[in-house]
């Protein structure tokens, strides 16, 4: 004999949790995103995914591809009212695709993994052991990725009077040599002829540049201040200007994987 299961959902809590939760998921899907969490946004979205939750199941849609699309243009809803000024990006499909992903794929672990836990013994506990679980995997993912872009390489370009140089440049946050005159920031890159050229041209521009280093207590740098120093990035550029490049005689990265190393203070 079939034994039919018969649940009793209480709409009230039903909605207090879904939103507490997508607040949960918000501020972890913000954060991996690296955009600007802002309280009020926040509590809208978290409302919008309480209410929206409640119509969804009220609907009567069941588990098909009807349920996933819904869900998923909820979360796409609940991205759009927390990050201001998103639709006004060039990448902006591009960021809640990615914030969608990240949103569902964290809210299907967290059913799954608290099913998990509930099967062994968890008891009322799990939603909470689970939820702990994956903020903690989200800040070590935050950790790791911090300390892997203190040794990014990007591609740098150098201006001077219309003629431009392009380079790899490593970003180093152990790279913090100053100009003692101006207290400018500044960035060594590999001796070549056309910043050789550009001092000769130039001359006005040229710096010497005193440093310490380990095994080295005092030394001297020559170098230039450039036009504008342009810093690639992923999802920006950073232009800097009249800034101080110094020379190094000599190979900066044995592979020959980048030619410079910026400076910490200029990303």
């Amino acid at each position: 004999m079939e034994v039919i299961r018969i649940y009793e959902v209480y709409i009230d809590i039903y909605f207090i949790e879904n939103g507490m939760m997508d607040a949960q998921l918000l501020i972890l899907t913000m954060l991996l995103l690296k955009e600007k969490i802002l309280p009020r946004r926040l509590a809208a979205a978290s409302l919008t995914g309480g209410i929206g939750a409640v119509l969804i199941l009220l609907s009567g849609v069941g588990f098909g591809i009807g349920y996933i699309l819904l869900v998923l243009v909820l979360d796409m809803v609940m991205l759009l009212v927390c990050m201001k000024g998103i639709l006004r990006r060039e990448e902006a499909f591009q960021r809640i695709a990615i914030g969608v992903i990240y949103l569902h794929g964290m809210a299907f672990a967290y059913g799954k993994l608290v099913e998990c836990a509930e099967r062994l013994g968890a008891g009322g506990a799990a939603q909470i052991v689970v939820a702990a679980g994956i903020t903690g995997i989200v800040c070590f993912l935050l950790v790791y990725r911090a300390r892997a872009k203190r040794r990014c390489i990007y591609k740098v370009t150098l201006t001077e009077n219309g003629e431009k140089v392009e380079l790899k440049a490593l970003f180093d946050t152990g790279n913090l040599l100053t100009d003692p005159i101006s207290g400018k920031p500044v960035s060594v890159m590999e001796d070549t002829e056309i910043i050789r050229q550009w001092i000769t041209k130039y001359p006005q521009k040229y710096k010497a540049i005193p440093y310490r280093s380990v095994g080295k207590e005092h030394g001297v740098l020559e170098g230039i201040v450039v036009d504008e120093l342009v810093i690639q990035k992923e999802e920006e550029q950073v232009v800097k200007k009249e800034t101080i490049v110094a020379l190094y005689k000599g190979r900066l990265s044995g592979e020959g994987a980048f030619q410079m190393i910026l400076n910490h203070n200029l990303i």
